[in-house]
C-alpha cells in the first residue's frame, strides 16, 4: 500500500515580513526530493492566520507552479466566516490548488456538533475541488465529533480529514465510522506509525521539513510488515523532531533548522510567533542532524 506523505509547509519570510517567493520555491523542492506527495501551504504551520488574503493566494500560486505536477497541493483555507473560506476556497481552485483543508471555527470554543456540521455544509457549497476537514482542538478550542465528521463523509462532502487530535481513540473512530473512501490522515506526528497500522492513509507532518523521507520509509515498513522497522524510524527520526517542534513551536523550529540548512534564506516569523535564538537554533540543528 501507498501512503500519502504530506507536507504542512512553513511560509518563508524575507528580513522586512514580506513573502519570499524564492525560498517558498526551493522547500518545495527540497519537499518533493524527499519523497513527500502532497503540499500544504497556508496551514498552521504556515501562519495562515498571519497572512492576508492576497498573500495567501499567492503562497499557494507560487506553491503549484513550483510543483509543478510532481505533488499535489492542498490548500489551506481556514476561517471564522462561512463566506470568507468559500472564496479562499474559490481563489485557491483558481490558483491550481488540487484540494482544499478546512479547518473546524476556530473562536468561540466548543461548537454543538450541529452547528459545526452546518458550518462544514455551508463552505462545501459549490466547492470545485475537493474538500477535507481539519481537527486540530489544541488551536481552535474544540474537537471535531466523530458523528459530524462521519455525517460530512457519508454524504461526501468532504473526500478526508486530517486528525491532529493527537488521540488514538478517536482516531480508531474515525476509521471505522467513515467509508473506505474518505482519506484519514495523521497530523500528530507522535502517531503516525501507530496510526498507519491501525489502517489510517498516511499523514500531513511537519517532520517531513526536516526529514522528508523518514514518513515515506515508515510508510514502506508498515505496508511490508516490517513493524520493528517501522517502529525504528518512529522512534529515531520523527519523534525527536516532534518532541523540539512541540517544545518550541512547529514554525519556529522547522524555519530554524531550514535556514541552517539552507532551504530558506531566514527564519524569520510573525507575530506572535518568535523566532528561536541561534544558541537555541544551533543546539536544535546538532541534536536533529541526521
Amino acid at each position: 500500500m501507498d501512503y500519502s506523505v504530506g507536507c504542512p509547509m512553513v511560509t518563508p519570510f524575507e528580513d522586512d515580513g514580506t513573502l519570499d517567493r524564492a525560498s517558498l520555491r526551493s522547500l518545495v523542492d527540497h519537499l518533493v526530493a524527499g519523497g513527500v506527495d502532497r503540499l500544504v501551504p497556508c496551514g498552521t504551520t504556515g501562519e495562515f492566520a498571519s497572512l492576508t488574503d492576497a498573500e495567501r493566494r499567492a503562497v499557494v500560486e507560487t506553491t503549484v507552479e513550483a510543483a509543478d505536477g510532481r505533488a499535489s497541493v492542498m490548500a489551506g483555507v481556514g476561517g471564522t466566516a462561512v463566506e470568507d473560506v468559500r472564496e479562499r476556497i474559490a481563489a485557491a481552485a483558481d490558483a491550481g490548488a488540487d484540494a482544499a483543508l478546512v479547518v473546524a471555527p476556530y473562536y468561540g470554543g466548543q461548537a454543538a456538533p450541529a452547528g459545526n456540521e452546518r458550518f462544514f455544509d455551508a463552505v462545501a457549497a459549490g466547492a470545485s475541488i475537493p474538500l477535507y476537514l481539519y481537527d486540530i482542538p489544541s488551536a481552535t478550542g474544540q474537537s471535531l465529533a466523530v458523528e459530524t465528521v462521519a455525517s460530512l463523509a457519508e454524504r461526501g462532502r468532504y473526500d478526508g480529514i486530517k486528525d491532529s487530535s493527537g488521540d488514538l481513540t478517536h482516531f480508531d473512530e474515525l476509521l471505522d465510522r467513515t467509508p473506505d473512501s474518505f482519506e484519514v490522515l495523521q497530523g500528530w506526528d507522535a502517531q503516525y506509525v501507530p496510526s498507519l497500522l491501525m489502517g489510517g492513509d498516511g499523514g500531513i507532518n511537519a517532520v517531513t521539513h526536516v526529514r522528508p523521507a523518514a514518513l515515506g520509509r515508515a510508510g514502506s515498513a508498515v505496508a511490508d510488515g516490517d513493524v520493528a522497522a517501522a517502529r525504528a524510524v518512529q522512534f529515531d527520526e520523527i519523534d525527536p523532531v516532534f518532541r523540539s517542534a512541540a517544545e518550541h513551536g512547529f514554525a519556529p523550529v522547522c524555519k530554524a533548522i531550514l535556514a541552517r540548512r539552507g532551504v530558506v534564506e531566514n527564519a524569520a516569523v510573525r507575530p506572535p510567533l518568535i523566532a528561536l535564538d541561534d544558541a537555541t537554533a544551533s543546539e536544535l540543528v546538532e541534536g536533529l542532524e541526521d
